[in-house]
């Protein structure tokens, strides 16, 4: 299996200014057919739904019955060494699958062999085992490094950095020789030590952070850049001001188109060294073209969907949900939910409380993201939080089961552009995710309801990049653009929820949480279900109307979801 038998035509028509023959990426010619197409007759007829799943059937968290939801740690050789009771702890609490760290940045962490005699001994106690490989660096400590392990912080000193825009050199995440080749031998001295399944992680991509436009821009990298495409010094130049200014140029849509296939031929490379092996991505939050991820290219692996929000500071706050939300729905377009994976971290591993780590299950739930990964870096989190969390992952299964495979919908569109993904700052209008009025996920611009958009592809409409169908557009205030066809806002609950008033006499046979209370309405018509998340730590009731009728007044926990049926 190679991500470059597949290709998915998805994008839509209408944003046809995107990155030029990006689809002709290397479809290559061999007969070999992806996981999705051998298994997507069976798929349609219902034979293997809910139970086929890349790493082996699975499990209830009770361990008993078939499972839609499964649950996944990554915890780190050294912590499973030292604490010989977490086994039963994690255990109890739902954790079918363990991923352990192996090649970090071009040196081992933990030798093959090594993580064999462990994998050996936590299958012994039931569980399934994975390896988790980060390939490339990390612009940071992504890991939670001591005195132990601060040699894992930079790649090797033969690895090459990488350069800036406007020329600052940093370590990690950029692909020059020999990473490519010493990746491939690491994985193949995993598949000698008999591991099946690699997560690339922290992240697979070649941009620093969230927000920046990636690839190397040293000189050889120019050099190769511009021989490629035949371009001169004043298009380099161009590059840079298009980068600098995040417009979406010509020259700029070239360079996203070569650095993606950079990263995608590094994937496949390593794909085609050791078929024997299930490669997964990471992708960073939002994560997209602009960093060298193809996301069309990645729909039939393991997948990794991209959140941010690792301490009670940034996921505390309701922007801070609704932002985690907005990424994960955008990257749920490009994976099935069997092959979606959450990444619930902590970082450090108790800069998130157990509450809060509790309420990340509800956006995979929301989401359809079949598998949750548990993370936190090198160092686990406090033992006491698997008491809370073993009852959360619990009930998420169970309300799972019932909504799996139906997407919520709603006149509230969540759409992200193909100018946030190639030059975007990925800062989502996302807090109307959280005004009680349901909403779906759109990939254009549609003309019914009202779509969130970003300063950027507010700025796409403006400049007829993207084509407006009605006057139905709801744009920032600071994006300083004007036209008939958009709807000013503040970003804030106060103007969201004075524009739901506006707005509800004109909804008709759609259920809404009425109300200044903010809350998560997702609604899944074709199964009669809701699901509300309170997004506030207390208590609170709330009304569910239709048409001017209450049809349920209910009472949520702090942080909590409710499933309401027969709506």
């Amino acid at each position: 299996m190679t991500s470059n038998n597949r290709v998915q035509n998805n994008k839509p028509a209408e944003n046809n200014y995107h990155i030029q023959q990006m689809m002709k990426m290397k479809a290559n010619s061999s007969n070999q057919i992806s996981r999705r197409e051998f298994f997507l007759p069976f798929l349609a007829s219902g034979l293997v739904l809910g139970s086929y799943h890349p790493l082996g059937m699975l499990t209830s968290c009770t361990g008993n019955t078939p499972s839609i939801r499964r649950f996944h740690a990554s915890i780190s050789s050294q912590i499973w060494e030292a604490n010989p009771d977490l086994p039963s702890i994690i255990k109890k609490a739902g954790i079918t699958d363990i991923w352990l760290g192996a090649f970090f940045y071009g040196k081992w962490y933990r030798r093959p062999e090594e993580l064999r005699k462990l994998s050996n001994h936590l299958e012994n106690e039931g569980f399934n085992v994975h390896i988790i490989n980060v390939p490339l660096g990390h612009p940071g400590d992504a890991l939670g490094m001591d005195e132990n392990t601060d040699y894992l912080a930079t790649p090797p000193n033969h690895w090459k950095n990488a350069c800036t825009f406007n020329g600052q050199l940093y370590s990690g995440t950029s692909i020059h020789t020999p990473a490519v080749q010493e990746n491939v031998e690491a994985l193949k001295e995993l598949r000698e030590s008999g591991f099946k399944t690699v997560f690339l992680d922290d992240d697979f991509r070649i941009a620093r952070m969230p927000g920046h436009i990636g690839g190397c821009f040293c000189n050889e990298c120019r050099d190769e850049f511009l021989s490629k495409y035949g371009y001169g010094p004043a298009d380099w130049k161009d590059l840079i001001e298009s980068v600098e200014n995040r417009n979406p140029s010509q020259v700029l849509r070239s360079w996203i188109e070569h650095i993606c296939e950079i990263e995608t031929n590094m994937f496949t490379t390593m794909q085609e060294a050791v078929p024997e092996i299930q490669l997964g991505i990471m992708a960073m939050y939002f994560g997209s073209e602009k960093a060298g991820i193809e996301l069309d290219r990645y729909g039939d692996v393991p997948f990794r969907v991209g959140e941010f929000m690792f301490d009670d500071i940034s996921f505390g706050n309701i922007k801070g949900k609704t932002d985690e939300l907005f990424s994960v729905l955008f990257h749920r377009r490009f994976v099935e939910p069997d092959l979606a994976y959450s990444e619930t971290t902590a970082f450090p591993a108790d800069a998130l409380s157990a509450q809060n780590l509790a309420a990340k299950l509800s956006i995979s739930l929301i989401s359809d993201v079949r598998n949750t990964m548990f993370m936190s870096g090198l160092k686990p989190y406090p033992f006491s939080y698997w008491d809370i969390l073993g009852p959360a992952m619990q009930k998420s299964a169970r309300i799972h089961e019932e909504l799996a495979g139906h997407k919520p919908a709603g006149p509230f569109k969540h759409f992200w552009g193909w100018d946030n993904r190639l030059v975007g700052t990925d800062k989502p209008f996302s807090l109307f995710l959280a005004s009680g009025i349901p909403f779906e996920t759109a990939e254009t611009l549609t003309a019914d309801g009202w779509i969130f958009l970003s300063n950027e592809d507010a700025r796409a409409v403006a400049e007829n990049r993207l084509k407006a169908k009605e006057k139905n557009l709801v744009i920032r205030n600071n994006a300083n653009i004007s036209g008939d066809q958009f709807i000013p806002m503040d970003e804030n609950m106060s103007d969201l929820l004075k524009f739901k008033k506006q707005i509800i006499p004109g909804l008709k046979d759609i259920p809404y949480v009425d109300g200044d209370i903010p809350a998560v309405f997702a609604w899944y018509p074709t199964t009669r279900k809701a699901l509300i998340w309170n997004v506030e730590e207390k208590t609170y009731t709330f009304n569910i109307k239709r048409n001017d009728k209450t049809l349920r007044t209910v009472s949520v926990g702090g942080l909590d979801v409710m499933l309401i049926s027969d709506l």
